[in-house]
């Protein structure tokens, strides 16, 4: 198998084993390779036994013809789902031992029809997919092997390789002795068996001189071919001690191929295969003996795999991936010990698999013992610290010396600091010497600042890898082309594949734009559908351009599978002259793009990135090269800032949720083509002179126009795709903030975020490299929060705050990876020795302290840290626990000797006054309450004696297993959040609150039986099921108050609200008009506790608490604050719920404009979530 350059690795031995055995098969093989390495194997194992290749999606008559004629047919690229499913393979693969066993031809059916058999005939089938998603009714009839290498199988292909390209002296030397080893174990093996013929002949040796003569010969050439094959031993320990200093670089590349391939946990979408990952390497490894250091050889190696690589991520996972492959380049440096991955994804999952491999302390050691030392110490940082010091030897010392010497100070500046970056501070404890791994310090930050978590992990990718490999990747379709060009021996040029989210025209327009640099000939297909029609177009187009040697240009090619899977072919029919090319833009969506096309091709995403940086620079790199030609005026390089800046503030907000816009799907399809047409707008009125016409008809001189500028921009080029009237208020206070004469001064700054131009837009004859190497130089991290898209920041309330969640969405998938990988010896599986099974929900794994924020628990997946979390939080609680608590904590409501209606009604009837219609309300309201909460209580009850009984599972109903399986996960069951309506909270939110929410709930509607509408002193709006029914009725009865006896169409009406000093407390009188409501939460906003003035400043909690407001209805005309300008809030059940306003709430401050707080996103909620 060496001399034929196959691996000899244990586990390719093993897998070689069922592959060689085509004589004394079960079953068929079926090969799963996620890379495709195997059909590398199976080609020069099988190459002259006559093997025939072809795709599962292509194949004909050629597994009839193999059937006929006895030759081995392999069969790559299957659709496992499909083939279980097959008829024309059925018949075949159950007849695997009739093939085997078989001496004469039989036949067997193959689809409608019979075809007769020769028994030589063999099959193999391939596929990408893993074991796991084999089907298993295909699984049973055949041989299922997983052809997957571990990083030491690659490392030792990679150093084979790279020897056979740098020293192939040391290759041939290597291949001689092999050669030769063999030759003498051959002749060994005659002359041994020579020896033992005459040994064991009748022949009397001490008698027959001849035959003595002829032993003692044999016995002399052994003895020779011993010498020989010690000296062939002695050369090759050599030669491989030669081979060893080459090691470094088969394991740099081992390490970057093992992060490729594992990368398809995250998304199908990043297939690899080994052959294109081969030529990425001899392309890197080429002359290396040239370079004056080890260290550039390896840096080429790593930069090549992560530019290729790269390229081809989603934005958000591209992090995912730098972050792996920094992670394991310290691992194979030795740098990485057990646990320390795991205590990155989560500090309680590490403790749950330290504990288990007896990395521990005893429970009366001093660390365990040992209680939080500082009063400004949080108990979470002081915790993390404790697991740090408990698992890990290293950090032992250092926890111990926290108290000594004056060190509060130093662990106080890293643990409470908020105006500083945690991660770039020196340690304490002299912890950043050069023993200490950059792995460790990114523990340690992790421990006390989980807040920091992004920020942390860039700096650590920094400190091993370097900072070129974070940030925007750029999209160099010039080097793109070069790596699709054919490598000799082969005539097929490489697709080069245009992905994207949404934004096509920016995968078309890349494209015009560098064919016609190039002068390229192109041609270009639009697909629509996926008829036949469209793939023979496609044929046709494919064919002219190999024969004029042009481009091919296909344009949403998503929407025709069949073409995807059928390019291939398309381009194998004629050798592929130099100038051809063939690019597809479509979609990234893996259901559609065939595994083959992803493993063999060029890709990128061409998406306009959402990090704030990284889309202003590409935002100028995209601009044309005399861009700041178009304008003489100084201020013309910040105006194109300001624009670019805008521009990603718009995505970034979005981003946020509806935390940052009502609806953010309006946003997501804004692209680069918005930004062009902006800059075309702005362009055109930065040009001068500028001239307008006068009435004689004469040409005046004028100024720039920002109001014109402002209503396109605002109005025609982003506002069309929005469809929110709030969003769109938002929009143009955005954009009248930023594309004004005052946001282009050189002391603008952007309130909260601490950001200026950078100097270099200000400097005159300015280049455009000039200012992108400015924008490059500003930190990361630092404009991707809420105050780049000037929302507001939370200051202390996690669970409130507006977040991305990148932290969640990142960890939990790398989380997912590792629990994918193969053990080693820094990364154990004896915890969890499977994955476990994802389930609907959101993951529980604690990443950092807003992980159970509602806008980012979703964001996570479930894994292993996920599974390690809920383990431990129910070690000594159990389901039935759960209901017995949640039991006692529902409310009653009612009277236990009446019916709950006739309760409700007897108190209504009680009331004072006709309000008929506002009792049947109330009732409503009532009955909805009793409802929820009986629904409730029979739940827990039935799940109660379940758990009692002994009766859980096929005997419960679907109903009540969903129930339980939410309760068991700390999740407020579905069910009941559906019954609960737009008031419903997020499923992470505490069940037992939410009870007492309900019993609050409760209380209200009892005050309101026993003193009804006229005697209410002031409304929780929060109580009611329907609060807008409560207003409608509010409003009906100022109408009807206000029309008196007159008749006729009356103008409509609306609400005013007034803020009060008053705290619904003390209040006992409702006022003379109107009504009191109180219970509603501004989020944008905080208000002075004193003089309950609104301020344009962030709150501590997320949202500020409104006092009591005065409502009152007015006809349109006549509210009084419409002579006083004031902001229009809209007021929503509560952040997560549908964006239907209930009302508006007007909101007025002296010496704060309204646009400023529709800037902000200033909205209101009546529930604090």
């Amino acid at each position: 198998m060496e001399t034929m350059h196959l691996s000899i690795t244990k586990l390719m031995l093993e897998n070689a084993c069922f592959l060689m055995q085509r004589d004394s098969m079960v079953a068929w093989p079926l090969i799963c390779d996620p890379t495709s390495r195997v059909l590398d194997w199976l080609r020069n194992f099988y190459g002259n036994t006559g093997l025939v290749e072809v795709k599962y999606s292509e194949i004909r008559s050629q597994f009839e013809n193999c059937l006929a004629e006895g030759c081995p047919l392999l069969v790559t690229d299957c659709d496992t789902k499909q083939l279980a499913k097959d008829k024309r393979f059925r018949d075949a693969i159950q007849s695997c031992k009739q093939f085997i066993n078989g001496k004469l031809k039989f036949k067997i059916t193959v689809e409608d029809h019979e075809v007769e058999c020769d028994p030589r005939f063999r099959l193999f089938l391939h596929t990408t997919v893993e074991p796991h998603i084999v089907p298993r009714h295909l699984a049973a009839y055949t041989s299922v092997i997983y052809f997957q290498r571990s990083r030491a199988d690659i490392e030792e292909t990679l150093l084979d390789r790279f020897i056979f390209q740098e020293k192939s002296k040391l290759e041939e030397e290597r291949v001689s002795l092999l050669q030769e080893r063999k030759e003498n174990l051959e002749l060994m093996e005659k002359l041994e068996k020579s020896m033992l013929e005459s040994l064991s002949s009748d022949i009397r040796l001490m008698n027959e001189l001849p035959a003595t003569k002829k032993l003692a010969e044999l016995k002399k050439q052994y003895d020779e071919t011993l010498d020989s094959q010690e000296r062939v031993e002695s050369n090759e320990a050599t030669n491989t001690r030669n081979r060893e200093l080459s090691r470094e670089f088969a394991r740099r590349g081992a390490v970057c191929f093992h992060v490729m391939q594992y990368l398809r946990e995250v998304n199908p979408l990043y297939q690899v295969s080994y052959h294109q990952f081969q030529q990425l390497y001899d392309s890197a490894i080429a002359h290396s003996e040239r370079a004056q250091r080890a260290e550039e050889t390896l840096e080429k190696i790593t930069h090549m795999a992560y530019t290729t690589f790269a390229r081809g991520l989603l934005e958000r996972d591209r992090f995912i991936f730098t972050l792996l492959l920094a992670i394991e380049v310290e691992d194979s440096l030795g740098n990485i010990g057990p646990g320390e991955r795991e205590f990155l994804v989560s500090p309680n999952y590490s403790a749950v698999v330290m504990t288990k491999l007896g990395f521990t302390q005893p429970p009366d050691s001093k660390i365990v013992q040992m209680k939080k030392p500082f009063d400004w110490m949080h108990d979470d940082q002081f915790h993390n610290l404790q697991v740090l010091a408990t698992h890990f030897e290293w950090f032992q010392e250092k926890f111990e010396r926290m108290l000594k010497d004056g060190r509060e100070m130093e662990w106080r500046m890293l643990c409470d600091n908020v105006e500083k970056e945690p991660e770039n501070m020196p340690l304490p404890d002299k912890m950043d010497s050069k023993d200490f791994a950059p792995m460790k310090r990114l523990l340690v930050v992790h421990a006390v600042r989980s807040d920091r978590l992004m920020q942390a992990s860039t700096v650590f990718i920094h400190r091993v890898l370097g900072k070129k490999y974070y940030g925007d990747m750029g999209l160099d379709l010039s080097v793109m082309y070069k790596q699709s060009a054919p490598v000799p021996p082969s005539t097929l040029s490489l697709p080069i594949l245009l992905l994207y989210s949404f934004e096509a025209e920016a995968a078309q327009s890349r494209f015009l734009d560098f064919s016609g640099r190039r002068q390229a000939p192109r041609l270009m297909v639009t697909i629509t559908d996926n008829s036949q029609a469209t793939r023979s177009k496609v044929r046709k187009t494919i064919r002219k351009a190999i024969a004029e040697g042009s481009w091919v240009y296909l344009h949403n090619a998503h929407n025709a599978p069949n073409v995807l899977n059928s390019l291939e072919s398309f381009l194998v029919e004629k050798p592929n002259p130099e100038g051809f090319r063939l690019w597809v833009a479509c979609q990234a969506d893996p259901e559609v793009i065939p595994v083959r096309l992803l493993q063999n091709s060029i890709k990128a995403v061409v998406d306009t990135p959402k990090v704030m940086k990284d889309s202003m620079i590409r935002s100028f790199s995209w601009f044309e090269p005399d861009i700041l030609k178009q304008s003489s005026r100084p201020e013309w390089p910040v105006m194109l800032h300001n624009l670019c800046f805008l521009h990603a503030a718009i995505q970034l907000r979005a981003r946020f949720g509806q935390g940052g816009w009502n609806c953010p799907q309006d946003f997501f399809n804004i692209g680069y083509s918005c930004l062009q047409e902006a800059l075309a707008i702005v362009q055109n009125e930065f040009k001068e002179p500028l001239t307008s016409v006068a009435p004689d008809g004469s040409q005046n001189s004028r100024s720039v126009s920002y109001n014109g500028i402002r209503y396109m921009v605002a109005e025609i080029v982003y506002g069309s795709h929005v469809t929110d009237f709030y969003d769109q208020q938002s929009l143009c206070a955005m954009v009248d903030f930023w594309l004004s004469s005052g946001a282009l001064k050189r002391d603008f700054e952007v309130k909260g975020l601490k950001y200026r131009h950078p100097q270099a837009f200000f400097n005159p004859n300015v280049r455009l490299n000039t200012l992108i190497q400015a924008l490059d130089g500003a930190p990361n991290h630092n404009l991707d929060v809420p105050e780049g898209c000037h929302i507001h920041q939370t200051i202390v309330d996690e669970l409130s705050a507006t977040l991305l969640g990148d932290d969640q969405y990142v960890f939990t998938r790398l989380n997912k990876v590792f629990d994918s990988m193969p053990s080693t010896l820094t990364l154990s599986h004896k915890m969890f020795p499977r994955p476990p099974t994802p389930f609907d929900g959101p993951a529980q794994a604690g990443i950092s302290k807003t992980s159970n924020n509602p806008s980012v628990v979703h964001q996570g997946v479930f894994s292993t840290a996920s599974y390690a979390t809920h383990k431990i939080r129910f070690k000594d609680v159990e389901l039935w626990q759960i209901c017995n608590d949640l039991l006692q904590k529902t409310p009653k409501i009612g009277n236990s000797s009446k019916s709950f209606r006739e309760f409700v009604v007897e108190k209504i009837r009680k009331l004072p006054g006709d309000y008929p219609i506002f009792n049947d309300f109330i009732m409503k309201e009532c009955e909805i309450l009793h409802q929820l909460l009986t629904e409730v209580r029979n739940t827990l009850t039935t799940i109660r004696n379940a758990c009692e009984n002994n009766v859980m599972g096929d005997q419960l109903s679907d109903h009540y297993l969903s129930a339980a399986d939410d309760l068991y996960h700390l999740r407020i069951p579905r069910i009941w959040c559906k019954m609960t309506g737009t008031t419903a909270p997020p499923y992470t939110y505490n069940a037992a609150q939410w009870l007492r929410d309900l019993e609050d709930r409760w209380k209200h509607f009892e005050k309101i039986l026993s003193m009804g509408r006229k005697a209410m002193p002031a409304y929780w709006l929060g109580a009611f099921f329907n609060p807008r029914g409560l207003l409608a009725l509010l409003k009906q009865e100022a109408i009807k108050n206000y029309c008196g006896d007159r008749s006729g169409n009356f103008e409509q009406f609306t609400f005013q609200t007034d803020t009060t000093f008053r705290d619904f407390g003390h209040l006992l009188q409702p006022p003379p008009e109107g009504v009191y409501i109180h219970g509603i939460h501004l989020w944008g906003c905080s208000i002075e506790k004193t003089t309950n003035e609104f301020q344009d400043q962030a709150s501590r909690q997320g949202y500020a608490p409104l006092p009591v407001l005065h409502l009152q209805c007015y006809p349109v005309n006549e509210k009084p604050a419409l002579q006083e300008p004031s902001f229009q809030c809209p007021l929503y059940a509560s952040r997560i719920a549908p964006r239907d306003p209930i009302m508006e709430i007007d909101i007025k401050k002296e010496g704060i404009p309204p646009m400023r707080w529709a800037l902000r996103g200033l909205t209101a909620t009546i529930w604090p979530y």
